[in-house]
């Protein structure tokens, strides 16, 4: 059977494990604090057997990406991945408020409700540096982790060779935060860090081949659509 790799990157709407070479959508819970009851449940459901995961990547550091993150590599006692940007606050379990810039007036009332929360904090074991491309084949994985600033300086996207991705707040889609309808409308996250790196990063993405792109609130979306987004950042 192959090996899968486990992806813990999201709060409010998604949540994705690899099996093989396919992103499974875990769907409502994501990886906010407390939810790591509810995300084994889902992994049994979906007959994945905590012995198969064998990493956990944490895409970036906002609380409702790795609220749960500790007690996970706990109950899965699986290595995680990060960057090094954003290890010091999974470390502290601190979330990055200071890339917490609202990108519409109405997220300030978001930013208030999440400024202060904490959560155990998770210790790194795989630091990523700089521009880093780090292969996932050791785990069973054709694809690469690559660093996508932006969203936070230490934000981090998967590319699978199978013309797939998971790119996750470095844009949104649908109506609400969960992108819950019309998810081929595409739309800014709540929060972006840097609009000036975010655009360099698309370049980065689209420089892979890929048509299906998972993303942290509403999606999936194809090349066209994150190509319509990107241009509104030029």
């Amino acid at each position: 059977m192959p090996t899968s790799s486990f992806h813990c990157p999201n709060g409010h709407d998604q949540l994705f494990s690899y099996k093989g070479l396919h992103p499974l959508h875990f769907g409502r819970y994501g990886c906010v604090p407390n939810s790591e009851a509810n995300i084994m449940h889902q992994l049994n459901e979906l007959r994945i057997a905590k012995e198969q995961i064998n990493l956990m990547i944490l895409t970036h550091a906002h609380i409702d990406h790795f609220g749960s993150a500790a007690r996970l590599k706990e109950i899965l006692n699986v290595p995680v991945l990060a960057h090094r940007l954003d290890e010091p606050y999974f470390r502290t379990g601190q979330p990055d408020t200071t890339t917490m810039k609202p990108t519409k007036p109405i997220w300030n009332l978001l930013r208030k409700n999440l400024i202060n929360k904490k959560t155990l904090p998770v210790s790194i074991d795989i630091v990523m540096k700089a521009d880093q491309v780090y292969s996932l084949y050791p785990w069973g994985v054709d694809g690469v982790v690559i660093h996508t600033p932006g969203h936070t300086k230490g934000s981090l996207s998967i590319i699978l060779e199978n013309g797939e991705a998971i790119i996750m707040d470095m844009m949104a889609s649908g109506i609400l935060l969960c992108g819950i309808m019309l998810r081929s409308r595409v739309k800014h996250t709540p929060f972006h860090d840097d609009f000036k790196a975010l655009r360099d990063s698309f370049t980065k993405v689209l420089s892979y081949p890929g048509d299906r792109y998972y993303l942290g609130h509403g999606g999936p979306v194809n090349r066209k659509k994150v190509i319509e987004y990107s241009e509104r950042l030029s």
